[in-house]
């Protein structure tokens, strides 16, 4: 969480206001500098005079809103006298505040208020915005927001005046835990609402909970339900197998030959021979225009390949001419560069060679000047007689302080000596002084310099990671486009190869020709409701397992799948009509199937479902598990045999080789002609969507980017790459060099360090020698004066001057002077001489020359690099030209190639018509045959009601491998569709079996009436069926919702900690701020009470309401004056509440100190005697004392008894004949 700016205590940095400049703000007219402002300021002056204006202009360029200066808008802040006056209407407003920090120059704050009434900030004249304005001012502890350094007049009051709970609002302004106050709201609303989820989510939980067991007792009747239904279905089986049982007893299979001719349907199969030839002759020579096709494919191919290898050379010599391009640019740049050093090198010796010549030229002025002074006659003409009488005082005054002379002149040598070395050492330390700081410079400039390198470095690493990545595409995309060309044309020729293969299996047999005819003429008259053959509805997954499918299929693969047994219904009259063999089929609809155990998916070993092996559309699943059912599928015939026999439960299970074990543990199948014949429809089925995929391939083989695109991308991309790197090589090898120099500055700086500090001792050494030499010197020349003075004092009484040594030390000040001058003109003279050896020694002519060379060099390259790109570029253009010739011929062929596609089409589509008039004479045939099956529609009829009432009736193997459920029979012939199918009667009663045919009806319904009585105690039961599901549902409901109250006791808890988080930052913000006050509010207190009478002083102390959540509660203030009970803050006197006031107001101040505090006429209701202690009291508190920072403080007062402990007054009086207030300023210091 982040912690508030408030957080941390601003410690009042150390400085002082110095002074205010008015303008035209409120009672001040005109500009107005009041100050300067003293350690202790005490601003007087009568009522009306305008001193609060002082404290306004003062909080007015702190920042503080027009609200709290006694006006309404900034417009009532500018001094006006007369509205109607339109000059006064235009006049703006300002208030500067000179803040001056500790050892740091003098800031301007200033507030300007413009015509229009706005106002804007400044800092040393430049305009800054609010935040930025009040941050410096933050920089330095003044806080406006906390109003840290201001006590307004009737402040005092208020604070008296304040609840605990309003004491508690003002800790928390004064801490900056308010700032927390609305997040804490908030985690506290989050915290409640949280906690409220949880207990909802709870509620749910138990209500489910109670579902649960309402649903379970559902679910277990609805289970003993399904028992009788499974009864019902058996006593059904039963009733229809007695029927089909007699049925298949009474039916003779009878077969006669049919003779049919044939001559018609000879003469359509010429034709389609005929055809066939024709076809064959225009396949021939597409095939013609495709090797041609493909040849021209061949020899593009080689050319692009040619062009890939001739674009990377013209890249590589274009990259190659480019870098030397820039390399010349940049010689060239470093050329121009190395003329400019070397005139401005050249500029820089003449300039200082200027200075130092000047200097010398000053020097020699100073000395014709000094010679002409010593020339002319001092200021004093003595007489004759004063001439004589001086020379015979001076004789005597000679012999009088000969002896202290001869000691004074043995320290006037030491000093003089002292006083070389101090001026020596001074100069030298000066000379270093002058060559480190320009090193600094120097250092600066490069300083800066590789900085701007560095940038550059940095932005080349960027395009080189940017190239680099993009580079990295490109080469993927190549790999990727390379791969997927590979692998496209290995698809395709795979595709060819198995279009090739298919060739050998295209004629098909009469009879399913017959059949494929007639299903595409049912797809085109019922549209997608019929789907097609089971066969050509489904993909083995691997071709191993086509025969085990094959086999377990059985007599569903010649099925035909349709939506509904109304569409079945029209097709087998369609069959009729059309006098079409009769076929099975599978409406998607009717059909029940059960589903599949899952059980069976984890067999181990090679077991495998059949329907898991398939490849289908989702919308015919239905026909898929009709079909195929829960069959298993294995390797080998051991491992189906085990499976079958193994378990409790029986499998049924298929062989790879096509051998199948039914559940009845029967045993039929093993590979053969006819199921591998079957086995191949797979093949035949996909050979047109072989065509198709091929065809498709091809297409997106054209449509791909060519490789040879993609290198020539890779290769301008890496001469992009070569040209940032040779760029960033360049600079970094110059960075180096300046990297270099900047090492040597730095050690020449040190060595300058080491010197100075070498130095400094010596000169500090020397100075003090000089400085004791000195004071020797001086007590020796009292003497030597005091005895000169009073030989003298008749003398100079005549001259009316102050001693003898006003006449004789004029001649001394003047050398004194000339030698100050001369070691100035010293000092300069060496500062410039040594710039002028370092310009000197920089060689800035080489640079040139090298330069010059390399631009050379660089020319010829480049001359040798155009002529290489010319050549390069001319090859690529023939060869460009030539793949486009024969781009031109490959359209062509293949233009031809499709128009002969379109011919053997049409060719195609005329031999399907003549198979249709030959499938059309092949019904009249087969018309025959309908009266042959006529016997078996009442069989067909029953079968067909079993399937569609989902009744599974047994089957037997006897005539062909068929699933454990039976198909709807259509007119078909027994041995190649289901309405025949063998049944298994081995689970009928021998009494139904052997029962007489006059007994069969009454048999039958009595069997019926059975039925009847179980369907009716069925329907008694009407339990919910859905309960088996709902359970289910209700259960994963009851965890969802136990997962549900886990988040939600989680958000409760990350809500409360959140709210903890807040509350314990906030309350820690609080305490914080509320134990320094109240830490120090007793101190304070005591010492504004203290007295010689009551030394302790009185009691003050801050108490909580509340220690837990402080901030939510009120703080107590109690004041107890020395020798006063306890009582309540409004029982205290007018007096006593503004000391208790005033101290608690010094305890905030020193929680949040500013360097300054001002207080408008805070002694207002105190007595003589509580004013004089707390003049007393701010006295020591600006100047520091007892051991304390002092705090300049600015403090408004009428009463003489406090401001006269001030270090300064400012009095402000009102200026009649201007209608203003002005200001006087009076230092009391100078009385101490």
């Amino acid at each position: 969480m982040d912690v508030p700016a408030a957080r941390h205590r601003v410690t009042a940095a150390r400085g002082r206001i110095s002074r205010i400049e008015v303008e035209n703000f409120k009672s001040y007219k005109g500009q107005h500098v009041i100050g300067p402002f003293k350690t202790f300021t005490s601003v007087i002056g009568p009522n009306g005079s305008g001193k609060s204006n002082l404290m306004d202009a003062i909080s007015f360029v702190l920042g503080v809103r027009s609200a709290q200066l006694r006006g309404t808008t900034f417009k009532d802040l500018i001094y006006t006298v007369d509205l109607a006056d339109a000059s006064e209407n235009r006049r703006s407003a300002r208030v500067t505040l000179t803040y001056e920090p500790e050892g740091e120059p003098e800031v301007d704050f200033s507030r300007v208020i413009e015509q229009s009434g706005a106002t804007h900030y400044q800092i040393d004249g430049e305009r800054m915005t609010v935040d930025n304005y009040n941050d410096r001012l933050k920089s330095y502890g003044i806080l406006v927001k906390a109003r840290n350094f201001l006590v307004y007049q009737g402040d005092i009051e208020a604070v008296a005046q304040k609840t605990p709970k309003e004491l508690t609002m003002l800790i928390e302004q004064i801490s900056g835990s308010d700032e927390l106050a609305e997040k804490y709201s908030m985690c506290e609303e989050a915290k409640s609402r949280t906690e409220d989820e949880a207990h909802t989510s709870f509620t749910k939980k138990k209500a489910l909970m109670t579902q649960r067991k309402q649903m379970k007792e559902q679910k277990e009747e609805a289970e003993k339900h399904l028992a009788l239904l499974e009864r019902h279905k058996q006593m059904r089986v039963e009733a229809t197998l007695f029927k089909l049982y007699h049925i298949d007893a009474d039916i003779e299979r009878v077969r006669d030959s049919i003779k049919n001719t044939r001559e018609v349907r000879d003469e359509h199969v010429a034709a389609t021979a005929a055809s066939t030839t024709q076809y064959d002759t225009k396949k021939k020579e597409k095939m013609e225009k495709d090797k041609l096709h493909m040849t021209l494919a061949r020899k593009i191919e080689t050319m692009n390949k040619k062009i890939s290898t001739h674009a990377p050379r013209l890249n590589q010599i274009k990259e190659e001419q480019t870098r030397v391009r820039k390399k010349l640019e940049l010689g060239q740049a470093k050329l121009a560069k190395s003329k400019r050093d070397a005139s401005e090198q050249a500029k820089e010796i003449a300039t200082m060679e200027q200075h130092l010549a000047r200097i010398d030229d000053a020097e020699a002025l100073f000395d014709q000047e000094q010679e002409r002074r010593l020339n002319q006659d001092s200021k004093f003409e003595l007489t004759p007689e004063q001439l004589t009488e001086y020379n015979t005082k001076k004789m005597e005054a000679g012999a009088a302080t000969v002896t202290l002379k001869t000691e004074r002149d043995q320290l006037v040598s030491q000093l003089s000596t002292d006083e070389e070395a101090v001026t020596r050492l001074s100069s030298k330390v000066s000379e270093l002084q002058s060559r480190l700081s320009f090193l600094e410079e120097q250092e600066e400039r490069e300083t800066d310099r590789l900085a701007t390198m560095n940038q550059t470095e940095t932005v080349n690493m960027g395009e080189l990671q940017k190239i680099e990545k993009k580079l990295k595409d490109v080469a993927e995309e190549k790999r990727t486009v390379r791969s997927r060309q590979e692998l496209l044309k290995g698809k395709i020729e795979a595709l060819n190869a198995k279009l090739r293969e298919a060739k050998a299996d295209r004629k098909q047999n009469e009879r399913e020709a017959k059949s494929m005819e007639a299903i595409a003429s049912m797809k085109r008259l019922f549209g997608p409701s019929v789907h097609g053959r089971l066969t050509e509805l489904i993909k083995v997954s691997q071709k191993k397992y086509e025969l085990a499918v094959i086999t377990v299929l059985g007599r569903e693969a010649d099925a035909v799948v349709v939506d509904d047994a109304k569409t079945a219904k029209n097709c087998i009259q369609y069959l009729k009509e059309q006098r079409i063999p009769s076929m099975q089929f599978i409406p998607l609809k009717e059909i029940k199937v059960q589903a599949i155990n899952e059980r069976l998916r984890h067999l181990g070993g090679s077991a495998r479902l059949v329907v898991d092996i398939l490849q289908f559309d989702k919308s015919r699943e239905r026909a898929i598990l009709f079909a195929c059912g829960d069959t298993v599928v294995c390797d080998s015939h051991a491992e189906a045999k085990k499976l079958a026999f193994g378990g409790a439960q029986r499998i049924k299970c298929v062989s790879l080789d096509g051998t199948l074990v039914d559940k009845s543990g029967r045993l039929t199948g093993g590979s053969s002609a006819g199921l591998t014949e079957k086995a191949n429809r797979f093949s035949r089925a996909d050979v047109e969507s072989t065509r198709q995929e091929k065809v498709k391939l091809e297409d997106e083989l054209a449509k791909m980017k060519s490789l040879t695109t993609l290198m020539l991308e890779e290769q301008q991309i890496i001469t992009e790459k070569t040209t940032i790197e040779k760029d960033t090589q360049f600079l970094q090898a110059d960075m180096k060099a300046l990297k270099g120099k900047l090492d040597k500055l730095v050690r020449d700086k040190d060595v300058i360090v080491k010197s100075l500090e070498e130095l400094n001792p010596s000169l500090e050494k020397s100075k003090k020698a000089s400085e004791e030499g000195s004071a020797k010197v001086a007590a020796l020349d009292e003497k030597i004066h005091a005895i000169v003075d009073e030989i003298y004092a008749s003398f100079v009484k005549k001259l009316k001057i102050a001693n003898i040594r006003v006449y004789e030390n004029e001649h001394l000040m003047r050398k004194q002077k000339q030698a100050e001058e001369k070691a100035k003109f010293s000092s300069q003279r060496s500062k410039w001489r040594e710039q002028l050896n370092y310009e000197k020694s920089r060689d800035t002519t080489g640079p040139v020359k090298t330069n010059e060379g390399m631009i050379a060099r660089y020319q010829a390259e480049l001359a040798e690099l155009e002529t290489s790109v010319s050549t390069a570029a001319k090859d690529l253009d023939e060869t460009k030209a030539k793949l486009a010739e024969m781009a031109t011929e490959h359209q062509q062929a293949k233009a031809q190639a499709k128009a002969l596609e379109s011919e053997l089409t049409v060719l195609r589509t005329h031999s399907a018509q003549a198979l249709e008039e030959t499938a059309r004479l092949e019904k009249q045939i087969s018309s025959h045959e309908n009266a042959i099956v006529a016997q078996l529609e009442n069989r067909r009829e029953i079968v067909l009601g079993a399937s569609m009432e989902q009744l599974v009736l047994p089957r037997a193997l006897a005539l062909g491998a068929g699933g454990d459920q039976d198909a709807m029979e259509v007119d078909a012939e027994p041995s190649t569709t289901d309405a025949n199918v063998v049944l298994d009667y081995s689970n009928l009663s021998s009494d139904l079996k052997t029962i007489g045919k006059d007994q069969r009806p009454a048999k039958e319904n009595e069997l019926r009436i059975e039925i009847e009585q179980n369907a009716l105690e069925l329907q008694k039961i009407e339990p919910n069926m859905k309960a088996l599901e709902q359970y289910e549902q209700i259960k994963e409901k009851e965890r969802l919702q136990t997962l549900e109250l886990e988040a939600a006791k989680d958000r409760v808890k990350e809500a409360t900690d959140a709210f903890e988080e807040v509350r314990t930052l906030r309350r820690s913000i609080f305490l914080e701020a509320f134990q320094h006050m109240a830490d120090s509010i007793d101190v304070l207190y005591k010492e504004l009470t203290r007295s010689s009478s009551h030394p302790l002083g009185g009691q003050a102390y801050l108490s909580l309401e509340n220690n837990e959540n402080p901030f939510l509660h009120g703080v107590n203030f109690t004041a107890m004056p020395p020798t006063k009970r306890f009582r309540e803050m409004d029982q205290l006197s007018g007096g006593e509440k503004t000391i208790a006031s005033i101290a608690l107001l010094f305890s905030i101040h020193s929680y949040r100190s500013a360097p300054f505090f001002v207080l408008d006429e805070v002694d207002a209701a105190l007595d003589k005697v509580n004013v004089e202690k707390l003049a007393a009291f701010m006295a020591a508190r600006s100047h520091g004392k007892n051991g304390k920072n002092g705090t300049q403080s600015i403090v408004i007062s009428l009463k003489d008894y406090f401001y006269d402990k001030a270090d300064a007054l400012i009095g402000v009086t009102r200026d009649v004949s201007q209608a203003c207030s002005k200001v006087l300023t009076f230092d009391l210091t100078r009385y101490d």
